[in-house]
């Protein structure tokens, strides 16, 4: 029993693990993303990863296209907001 509770608990970090290698493979070649700090494209893939997985999601294809879809919209939503405070006043 207690060496099935030890792998329960590690399946989570395995999933991670092996989705944000899926993942990064692409973050890193992307031009949208890859200019972008590595600790933090690092810490919010990390953190959509384990959210999805938090929410049930075992399949680390899906894991990594959904974290990828994710931080795409975050940092295009924030680059967004950095210009639009960026322009002159009319």
């Amino acid at each position: 029993m207690d060496q099935i509770s030890s792998e329960q608990m590690q399946a989570p970090e395995i999933l991670v693990s092996a989705a944000f290698d899926k993942a990064w493979r692409f973050v890193e070649k992307d031009p949208l993303l890859a200019h972008n700090h590595k600790t933090v494209l690092h810490s919010r893939l990390r953190a959509s990863l384990e959210s999805s997985i938090r929410n049930g999601e075992r399949n680390t294809l899906h894991l990594a296209n959904e974290a990828i879809r994710k931080l795409r919209a975050e940092l295009t939503a924030s680059t967004k907001a950095a210009r639009l405070l960026t322009l002159p006043r009319q």
